[in-house]
C-alpha cells in the first residue's frame, strides 16, 4: 500500500507555493510561482482570478505531482490558504466577474465609515462588506449577475469540489453581517444593506472535508477524482500553525507581502474546529500591520535591482541576497533616511487609508543602498511602534516573537528588526503556510489525531536572532521621527488624495 502523502498550497499576494509532504513532516516537493497584483488606481489592489487564483494552483499542482516519486493517488487530502479577506464576485457557475478587491485595496473608504456610523463598529479597509457595498454601488450591472464571492482558497476549494463554503475565520473578517460565535449571517443587517442572502457562503470549520475532486478538476489538475479537499482557511492561520505558535502569547512577526505582528487569542486546535466564542473581536489582532513590507522590497527588486536580478542568474544567490550584501554596509539609522512605507496606506498601529509612503531625508550622500535599508527599517519601526501601543493599551502577554514568512529567509532583516524592537526572534525555517496546509489535510483526514505531532516531529527553531543592545540605542532617535512622521502629514496625505480623485 502506498504511503499516504498530503497536499497543501498557499495562494499569497506576490507569489504562490505549495508542497506535498508524508505524514512524518518531510516535504518531499515543492514549486512556487510569482503573479501580479494589479493596481488600476492608487491604493486600489486587485487579483486576475482566473489566472492568478485558480491558475496558480492548477500550475503548482502540476508541477508538484510531476517530480520524481509523488504518485497523484498517493494523495490523501488537499488543504489550500490564501490571502484574504478579499472580495471576487461570479457567476452562478463560478465565472468571475471582474478582478477580485484585495485586502490591501483602500477604495471603499465612504462605504467604510457608513457601516462604522450606522452599526457602531470599528471596520478598517480590510472587511469584505465595505467592498461588496462599493461594488453595489459602482458596478450595479455587475453585482446583479453576482450569484456568489470568494476568497482566493475558497475559490479554488469550490473549483476543485463544486462546493460553495467560507470557513469560520475567514467569515469573521466579512464583518458586520456575521456572528462570529454562532457561525450565522446577520439577516437583519444583510436586509438593511441590500445584500441578498442567496449570495452567501455556508460557514464551516476550517479543517472539515467539504468535498472532493471533481473529473473536471481531476483532468485540469492531474489530481485524483475523489481525493478529500478541506475548507482550509487564509494565510494567517496557516503561518502560525507552521511557526509552531500553540495559543496564546506566541506572537508572530509576519514577513511577507504584508507585515504583521499577529496575537492568536485561542488555541489553533480550537479554531479548527469550532467557531471563534466571541462575537465582538477577531481571533487575531494585529498590532501592526503594514500592507506593503514584502512588496515594498519586490518593488526596489524591479524598479531598481535589474542588475542583481541579472547576476543572481549566474550566481548560486537570489536578487535579494545580494541586495542584502549592499544594505549590510549600510550604518543603523540609514544616515538619516526613513521611509514611511504607507504605499497602500496603513493598518495598524495607525490607520489610515489614504497613507502614502514618503522618503523622508534624502541627501545627496544616499545611495540605492540606503533606499533599500530603510525599506527594511521601516517594518522594524512599523513593529515596535506597534507592540508599544498595544502594550500601552491592552493587557496582551508576549512570550515568545516566531519570524515566519518568506522575508523571514533574511538574516540580515531579522537582525535589523531585532535591533530596533530589542527582542529575540525564534525563527522557523520551514514555517511557511503550505506546510501547515498540509499538516492540517491530514488532521482534517484522521491522519492526525491532533497538533502534538505538528510540532514534535514536523517543526524545528532554526535560529534565534539576539537583539545587539549596543545597536538598539542608535535607531532611537530615528524611531521617534518615524512615529511623529505621520502626525505631521495626515492632512497631507488627506490632500494629495483629493487632488487625485
Amino acid at each position: 500500500m502506498t504511503a499516504p502523502l498530503l497536499l497543501g498550497v498557499d495562494i499569497g499576494t506576490q507569489g504562490s507555493k505549495g508542497v506535498v509532504a508524508d505524514v512524518r513532516g518531510r516535504v518531499l516537493a515543492q514549486h512556487f510561482c510569482e503573479h501580479p497584483v494589479l493596481h488600476p488606481r492608487p491604493g486600489w489592489a486587485e487579483h486576475d482570478v482566473e489566472q492568478t487564483w485558480w491558475g496558480d494552483f492548477v500550475r503548482i499542482s502540476r508541477a508538484l505531482l510531476a517530480q520524481p516519486g509523488i504518485e497523484p493517488q498517493a494523495i490523501a487530502a488537499i488543504c489550500v490558504s490564501g490571502l484574504y479577506p478579499n472580495m471576487a464576485p461570479t457567476d452562478g457557475d463560478g465565472q468571475p466577474l471582474r478582478n477580485a478587491i484585495l485586502y490591501s485595496d483602500n477604495r471603499a473608504v465612504e462605504e467604510i465609515e457608513y457601516v462604522n456610523q450606522r452599526y457602531g463598529l470599528q471596520l478598517t479597509s480590510e472587511e469584505i462588506t465595505p467592498k461588496l457595498l462599493w461594488f453595489m454601488r459602482h458596478e450595479p450591472e455587475l453585482f446583479a449577475k453576482t450569484h456568489m464571492f470568494f476568497n482566493a482558497h475558497s475559490y479554488v476549494v469550490y473549483r476543485l469540489t463544486g462546493r460553495y463554503t467560507i470557513d469560520y475565520i475567514a467569515a469573521g473578517l466579512v464583518g458586520a453581517i456575521y456572528v462570529t460565535s454562532r457561525a450565522e449571517w446577520r439577516e437583519d443587517i444583510c436586509q438593511e444593506l441590500g445584500i441578498p442572502l442567496d449570495i452567501l457562503p455556508t460557514p464551516c470549520p476550517p479543517a472539515q472535508v467539504v468535498g472532493e475532486v471533481t473529473r473536471a478538476a481531476a483532468e485540469q489538475t492531474g489530481l485524483v477524482q475523489g481525493t478529500p479537499v478541506l475548507a482550509g482557511s487564509g494565510d494567517v492561520y496557516f503561518s502560525l500553525l507552521a511557526a509552531g505558535v500553540t495559543g496564546p502569547g506566541d506572537v508572530t512577526i509576519y514577513y511577507g507581502t504584508a507585515g504583521l505582528t499577529t496575537h492568536c487569542h485561542s488555541t489553533l486546535e480550537s479554531l479548527a474546529r469550532e467557531p471563534y466564542p466571541v462575537d465582538e473581536g477577531y481571533c487575531f489582532s494585529y498590532s501592526a500591520y503594514m500592507l506593503t513590507s514584502g512588496e515594498l522590497v519586490r518593488w526596489f527588486r524591479d524598479q531598481f535591482g535589474v542588475c542583481e536580478t541579472e547576476v543572481a542568474k549566474w550566481l548560486d544567490k537570489s536578487a535579494y541576497q545580494l541586495l542584502d550584501e549592499e544594505a549590510s554596509r549600510i550604518q543603523p539609522g540609514c544616515d538619516g533616511l526613513i521611509l514611511l512605507p504607507y504605499f497602500l496606506g496603513q493598518r495598524s498601529p495607525v490607520f489610515d487609508p489614504l497613507a502614502k509612503g514618503v522618503f523622508f531625508g534624502l541627501s545627496m550622500s544616499h545611495t540605492r543602498a540606503h533606499l533599500y535599508r530603510a525599506i527594511l527599517e521601516s517594518y522594524g519601526y512599523g513593529i515596535r511602534h506597534g507592540l508599544e501601543e498595544t502594550s500601552r493599551s491592552q493587557d496582551v502577554e508576549v512570550r515568545r516573537l516566531i519570524a515566519t514568512g518568506g522575508g523571514a529567509r533574511s538574516p540580515l532583516w531579522r537582525q535589523i528588526v531585532s535591533d530596533i524592537v530589542g527582542v529575540s526572534q525564534d525563527y522557523v525555517a520551514r514555517a511557511d503556510a503550505p506546510l501547515g496546509d498540509a499538516y492540517l489535510a491530514g488532521y482534517g483526514v484522521g491522519l492526525f489525531p491532533g497538533f502534538e505531532t505538528l510540532r514534535q516531529e514536523w517543526l524545528e527553531v532554526t535560529s534565534v536572532t539576539q537583539p545587539r543592545m549596543d545597536v538598539h540605542p542608535q535607531y532611537q532617535p530615528f524611531y521617534e521621527i518615524y512615529k511623529d512622521l505621520h502626525r505631521a502629514l495626515r492632512d497631507q496625505f488627506s490632500a494629495l488624495d483629493r487632488a487625485l480623485s
